[in-house]
């Protein structure tokens, strides 16, 4: 999985939240939508004559969405628990100038 394939994966679920369950679990039909669309050409390129890249199925996009989730959520379960960090579900960490050094040593 390239980057751009794995940001293309996370940006189809996205559209389709409203058919995941509790805590983004997706059923397989939205996961074998999602094969599908890597089958696409992207945007601005003709059907004709495209060949996709790599070829992606139902099974190999649920797989990468539960390790991208994993990891995700874990560093958002770590940064709730850090000291000095907000923390909103809808705007996230919202760090700002003010937080600026929890963050850096965050990081480190």
């Amino acid at each position: 999985w390239t980057e751009d394939h794995t940001s293309s994966l996370i940006k189809f679920l996205a559209a389709h939240r409203s058919e995941a369950g509790d805590r983004m679990n997706f059923k397989i039909g939205v996961f074998q939508a999602a094969a599908g669309y890597f089958l696409e050409p992207p945007e601005g390129v003709s059907k004709e004559g495209w060949v996709p890249p790599v070829a992606r199925d139902s099974h190999a996009c649920k797989n990468k969405w539960a390790a991208v989730y994993t990891k995700k959520y874990k560093i958002v379960l770590d940064i709730k628990a850090q000291s000095g960090f907000a923390w909103d579900n809808e705007l996230g960490t919202g760090i700002d100038s003010t937080s600026e050094a929890v963050w850096a040593a965050y990081i480190k």
